[in-house]
């Protein structure tokens, strides 16, 4: 497999009051492409702050994050943003679909964003929707669609730039047993047709397990790396 992503030595540390908490040490892995990665640990483990870095949403105190050949953390503020755009999709626990518009606009957004023309985004975002199984939910808000549905969308807007990873944060910590089940099948399904990376930050055990990979983080330490 080629190399994606290639965590090296990250460390962070906060200051709170007057003492410092190291919340990352001395982190290291690498993601391949068209690979799917769980990292798992206890709450407070530093799971979010990892996949904040990750997706250049919070810088880390020490180390690089190197994606394909180029330290994200050299980048501008307005590089960034473009890399976060255009090379990443994000999906979180709660969704953060955006509840005035429809599926299909919700999925079409970062296109938008982009400066895409609108016909274009939506024939995207119709594309996505379609294959996550929501062909019949385009026009429905998300107060109209169930969880499960609700984080269909979440994923398709996240895949809708075609990026070449995707930063997942519990996506199915607030679903019943067969909504997680069907994201997990909804994943698993969407390697075998595009050859983008899943990073997962997960309780699920049962989720964890199936993926290619897992990441145990404790206390800020990864401790274990198996397949």
């Amino acid at each position: 497999m080629s190399s994606l992503l290639q965590c090296q030595h990250i460390s962070k540390t906060y200051v709170d009051g007057d003492r410092d908490v190291q919340v990352l040490k001395d982190v290291n892995f690498t993601i391949n492409k068209a690979e799917q990665v769980a990292i798992v640990g206890a709450s407070g483990s530093g799971k979010s702050t990892l996949l904040h870095i990750l997706g250049a949403l919070d810088q880390p105190t020490q180390g690089q994050v190197i994606f394909q050949d180029q330290d994200i953390f050299q980048f501008t503020e307005k590089q960034q943003a473009q890399f976060r755009n255009k090379r990443l999709g994000f999906v979180y626990q709660q969704h953060h679909l955006l509840p005035e518009f429809t599926a299909l606009e919700n999925v079409a957004m970062p296109c938008l964003i982009a400066r895409m023309s609108k016909s274009e985004a939506q024939a995207k975002a119709k594309i996505l929707l379609e294959k996550v199984g929501l062909s019949e939910r385009l026009e429905h808000k998300p107060s109209a669609l169930s969880g499960g549905e609700r984080q269909r969308v979440a994923i398709a807007r996240a895949l809708v730039m075609e990026p070449q990873l995707v930063l997942a944060d519990e996506p199915t910590g607030n679903l019943d047993d067969a909504a997680g089940e069907s994201i997990y099948q909804l994943l698993v399904s969407l390697k075998t047709t595009i050859s983008t990376s899943f990073v997962v930050v997960t309780h699920d055990k049962s989720l964890a397990a199936k993926l290619d990979r897992t990441l145990l983080l404790k206390h800020g330490v990864l401790t274990g790396d198996k397949p």
